[in-house]
């Protein structure tokens, strides 16, 4: 591999880096190409050169994969608290994960909610709801997420006290069975394909 390859994808690197940044702290609509340059300690042109429009660095910046699909086979009695675990643990062990500067420009941006409702349904709702039975499966897959995200949130992003405070495993204890009752297929209801 060439040095100038190399450094080319540093550069690209570092752009990325400085778009979560500036995205997350001013939203989609503030952030400008100018700021992420300077943050990214390069020209304008070059973030240009590399991806083109605010939109496409945006785009790039924000990916992220939720992947709920991957824990289906847990133990199905804990598959609740395993959820709920790996969302939080995805935020505390990577605080600058791509999906927190996605929401933060979701409240001001269409395309950003777009956005984040697409990788939202296809990486948790599509393969949580694959693995449920019974009635409202897709619903109990949508309040599933809502729960998870709006925890995650609270704790991670907005850091409200009590909530971010908290020990990770009286969280897991208290929210865990929430998201569980959901997974599980209602006492009396049919199962199978509806």
């Amino acid at each position: 591999m060439s040095q100038t390859v190399r450094k080319g994808e540093r550069t690209r690197s570092r752009i990325l880096e400085a778009a979560r940044v500036v995205f997350a702290r001013h939203g989609y609509e503030r952030a400008t190409i100018r700021a992420i340059a300077a943050e990214a300690d390069c020209d304008k042109s070059s973030v240009i050169q590399y991806f083109g429009t605010k939109q496409q660095l945006f785009r790039e910046a924000v990916d992220w994969q939720v992947d709920l699909g991957e824990l289906a086979a847990e133990d199905p009695r804990r598959q609740g608290e395993s959820y709920l675990r790996s969302m939080l643990a995805d935020f505390t062990d990577h605080p600058d994960v791509p999906m927190i500067a996605l929401l933060r420009a979701a409240m001001t941006s269409e395309d950003a909610a777009q956005l984040l409702r697409e990788k939202v349904t296809a990486g948790s709702i599509d393969p949580v709801a694959a693995t449920l039975e019974g009635p409202d499966v897709r619903l109990r897959a949508a309040l599933i997420g809502a729960v998870m995200f709006g925890v995650t949130v609270q704790r991670e992003l907005l850091r409200l006290p009590d909530l971010a405070a908290a020990d990770l495993e009286d969280v897991l204890r208290l929210a865990a069975p929430l998201v569980q009752q959901l997974l599980d297929t209602p006492h009396g209801a049919p199962t199978g394909d509806l």
